[in-house]
């Protein structure tokens, strides 16, 4: 009986998190924060402030500046993210320290 229960708790999880992930490419806030996590930025997704611009790059995409998201490789602060949309699904396709 516990090993019914357990099984099913970890398939009702996994199916949590792969909805989550799918939920993820639909807003342009969340594939940001996604692409924080793919990158083991776990606080900084959940801390840091998104703002749209209203700015739009025929080449990059919607223009989107992100506060308080440093990249540990070269330890600047990354502050200008570009995502562009294929029908519903919102990508990050630029990030940057400038328009």
């Amino acid at each position: 009986m516990i090993k019914i229960q357990k099984r099913t708790a970890i398939i009702l999880v996994f199916i949590l998190l792969v909805a989550l992930w799918i939920v993820s490419f639909l807003f342009p806030q969340l594939a940001i924060r996604r692409y924080m996590l793919a990158r083991l930025h776990p606080i900084s997704a959940f801390t840091s402030d998104i703002t749209n611009m209203e700015r739009y790059d025929m080449k990059y995409g919607h223009l989107y500046d992100v506060t308080r998201y440093m990249d540990w490789r070269t330890k600047e602060d990354v502050f200008v993210f570009y995502l562009k949309k294929a029908g519903p699904f919102w990508f990050v396709s630029s990030v940057g320290t400038g328009p």
